[in-house]
């Protein structure tokens, strides 16, 4: 349950400080543990938390909850500034309802009013704060200039595969399991993980991330010891102005392919993967919206290692809201499976508990409006230890090694913001 911190006064400020997230975040080293980053896919709109004023938890999956609970902490808050709210709350849900012994320093709904939040668009950029007692004018002048990151070089200690040899059992049962019909998709995991040789600073990973400009959310996300990270480029949703936009995007070919891209787009497996998701997306908007517009063949979505079928898709938000799209949406079956419920008791008899790993993140504001990701490329860190997370979709005819490779490659944005070398 969210602590009874109503706010009583918000203040907003023209922001005119630095904008290099990684040295924000150096900053307010004392803050370490309740910082969180947020940056959208074409770098429009940068979102840094620092500290937490009130922290929105359930132990159970609660968007209505979580949306009850911000409007009562804004409702009665005195706005100094700008008239329009731009605070935005920021967090995540679970994948699905299962413990996960790597994010247990978070909760399954898990949302945060920072005590200071910096919000960087085109339009405008605006320092906020929650917290009354913070000298507000000494932050702001320290924010225009400051000392360039120091970045400490870090070496790999050990690499482990964490059951691997699970992730190729369940493979194979599953593949038995679609040839007789019981569900025509699942997506399983696997994890790897690293010991580096000293403690893994965030703000390290950060700017590696920030020197990579290929189309990808940005996602860092503190909480006590531990802190999750994403490089993703799928987004769930996001509802603006009443009109929800979301996407499809499965089916997937390594650059390292010869003529990758047009085979993709002819390859049956793929594309089969890409139409069932498509229809899943129909199916979860139609309570929300009965305007869905789509083209009716997927494009080519790159990535720095991968290309992916993808089709956007755009509807009028008739009822509803942002966080209870979202749940309505998730998982989709690029990232659970299909039919949703066949598909989610296997990843449940799998033990699968993949807490935030491919669970939807992301802000929403007072307006309503807001946008959640899938944080698919991702890992957890806490002191030296990094546990990297890749998934692949698994349809009937999938091979088991190729599915294997697969994850290998996904691995690889992660160990490239780490800084270790992958081999293929």
């Amino acid at each position: 349950m969210p602590v009874d911190l109503t706010l009583k006064a918000i203040y907003q400020y023209p922001y005119k400080g630095v904008t290099h997230e990684a040295a924000i975040f150096r900053h307010f080293a004392e803050y370490k543990g309740e910082r969180f980053l947020y940056i959208n896919k074409d770098k429009s709109l940068k979102i840094i938390g620092i500290g937490v004023q009130s922290l929105i938890e359930y132990s159970t999956i609660d968007p209505e909850g979580v949306e009850e609970a911000f409007h009562n902490q804004i409702a009665d808050a005195q706005i100094h500034g700008d008239s329009k709210l731009h605070l935005k709350l920021f967090g995540g849900f679970y994948f699905d309802e299962a413990e996960s012994p790597d994010f247990a320093t978070f909760s399954k709904s898990h949302f945060v009013i920072p005590k200071i939040q910096i919000v960087i668009e085109e339009e405008g950029s605006w320092i906020i704060f929650t917290d009354h007692t913070l000298d507000r004018e000494r932050i702001c002048v320290d924010l225009t200039s400051l000392p360039p990151l120091d970045i400490q070089h870090n070496t790999l200690l050990d690499s482990e595969d964490m059951e691997l040899e699970t992730f190729r059992m369940n493979a194979t049962e599953a593949i038995q399991k679609m040839q007789q019909s019981a569900f025509d998709k699942v997506v399983l995991s696997r994890k790897r993980q690293l010991t580096m040789t000293s403690p893994i600073e965030v703000e390290t990973l950060i700017d590696a991330a920030s020197r990579n400009h290929e189309l990808s959310y940005t996602m860092v996300m503190e909480s006590g010891s531990k802190t999750f990270i994403s490089k993703t480029p799928e987004q769930l949703v996001a509802v603006m102005d009443g009109v929800i936009y979301t996407n499809a995007i499965a089916g997937t070919m390594p650059k390292t392919v010869s003529d990758a891209k047009d085979l993709l787009q002819s390859d049956e497996k793929n594309l089969h993967e890409h139409r069932i998701v498509v229809q899943s997306i129909e199916q979860d908007l139609a309570p929300f919206s009965q305007n869905i517009i789509m083209k009716e063949y997927p494009e080519i979505l790159e990535n720095q290692f991968l290309y992916h079928l993808y089709t956007p898709i755009k509807a009028k938000l008739n009822n509803g809201s942002t966080l209870r799209v979202t749940r309505a949406l998730h998982p989709t079956p690029a990232l659970g499976g299909y039919p949703k419920t066949e598909a989610m008791a296997f990843l449940e008899k799998a033990g699968e508990h993949r807490g935030l790993y491919g669970a939807p993140v992301g802000y929403v504001d007072a307006q309503g409006d807001g946008e959640f990701i899938v944080a698919i490329r991702s890992m957890v860190i806490e002191d030296n230890r990094a546990i990297l997370f890749a998934g692949c979709g698994i349809v009937e005819d999938s091979e088991v090694e190729s599915e294997v490779y697969e994850t290998e490659i996904k691995f690889k944005p992660m160990l490239q913001m780490l800084g270790v070398p992958h081999h293929e």
